[in-house]
């Protein structure tokens, strides 16, 4: 079967890689390897907040462009193939839970100034257990008769948290799992530096009974907290899943275009079956990972029942692609590939750290094998 992006998608791609092309450079990227973290700087951050991209899947009650989860990924994608680090993906997707909580109030008291840009956000899930996602979560809120409570445990890998002014942070509610809005001063949270091998801003949160109440507690309007988590978990995975389709694209189109110019005994090197056969397999490989994304984005937005093992797939295959491409380009372009000024190595740290965030393949094999066996084992 066909499938088109739709006028208005192609024109948000569109709009989206030249505005990355004019307004950011790679060389920012360089710099945060040598002084990290590496971050999107504040006009550049106000200029994409002007153009609605944080908003872009919410309400627009809230200010928000009220697209499809394919239209987000599109933005993603195209910051994946820029090299453009976070904060984009967690605030999209912090903004997408709130919005999508029932809890108005506290959607109210923060949505607008995150689409706006003048606070970020982001979400606190995985923990320095071994395992990925909510399943695994063992931070534990405690609550009172009078709604009160307090939050303990330490989370790792939280992205551009140095900076975030809002922590929506995966914890074991009395009743099940859920997320909790903290603020990024709270008393008795602490944020630690950690380190990336593509210097993108990570810490380390830790959590000393902070405090909180029970109107910090994300819910859908039925009251089910696990379902808002899981959900935002997913829409999360899932722009992860595009950023590196985006690394996977660029790192294609820039070694073709290498193997057309390079020349070696007398012929472009892509005039060799070696490489030409390469170059074909790693455009099987992203075209089949575009199809399973866009498969994914479609089930979410449908709340399709199988939609959790289509996110899976999508970011197990693409996490692979992403890592075996970036390595192909590396390798065809031979030793000038691993010099400083080219971008190939670039792509390849930051394919490398996507593909282990939110759970590596196998974690999203697994998580897909498990589904399937239960559904019809």
């Amino acid at each position: 079967m066909d499938f088109e992006l739709s006028e208005e998608q192609n024109l948000i791609r569109d709009v989206a890689a030249r505005f990355l092309e004019d307004n950011w450079s790679s060389d920012i990227r360089r710099k945060g390897l040598d002084e990290p973290p590496a971050t999107i700087p504040s006009e550049l951050w106000s200029e994409i907040a002007a153009m609605g991209w944080l908003g872009i899947s919410v309400g627009e009650d809230v200010g928000g462009g009220a697209q499809d989860m394919l239209s987000a990924a599109i933005l993603a994608e195209a910051a994946g193939a820029a090299l453009l680090p976070g904060p984009l993906i967690s605030t999209m997707a912090a903004v997408t839970a709130l919005d999508r909580s029932g809890n108005q109030s506290l959607r109210n008291a923060h949505i607008r100034a995150l689409i706006q840009g003048d606070k970020r956000a982001t979400l606190a899930v995985e923990e320095a257990n071994g395992c990925w996602g909510p399943d695994r979560v063992e931070a534990r809120a405690v609550l009172a008769s009078d709604g009160s409570g307090t939050l303990t445990g330490t989370k790792i890998l939280v992205p551009d948290g140095d900076g975030a002014d809002l922590f929506l942070v995966a914890a074991r509610l009395p009743d099940g799992l859920g997320l909790i809005a903290i603020a990024g001063d709270a008393p008795g949270l602490s944020v630690t530096p950690m380190r990336r091998m593509d210097g993108q801003a990570v810490v380390e949160v830790q959590l000393d009974g902070v405090p909180f109440d029970e109107n910090a507690i994300l819910a859908s309007t039925d009251g089910d907290a696990e379902r808002v988590l899981r959900e935002a978990y997913d829409f999360w995975s899932v722009l992860l899943a595009a950023d590196l389709l985006g690394i996977s694209s660029a790192v294609l189109e820039i070694t073709t275009e290498y193997a057309k110019e390079r020349v070696q005994f007398g012929r472009p090197i892509g005039s060799f079956q070696a490489v030409s056969h390469k170059l074909a397999d790693n455009l099987v490989d992203v075209e089949i990972g575009r199809s399973l994304l866009y498969g994914a984005c479609l089930a979410l937005d449908e709340e399709a029942p199988d939609r959790e093992v289509l996110v899976s797939a999508a970011k197990a295959y693409l996490s692979d692609t992403a890592v075996s491409v970036s390595e192909s380009g590396l390798q065809l372009h031979g030793g000038i590939g691993y010099t400083w000024e080219l971008d190939i190595h670039l792509y390849l740290r930051q394919a490398r750290c996507n593909a282990a965030s939110l759970g590596d393949a196998a974690h999203h094999r697994e998580r897909a094998a498990t589904y399937l066996a239960d559904s019809f084992g």
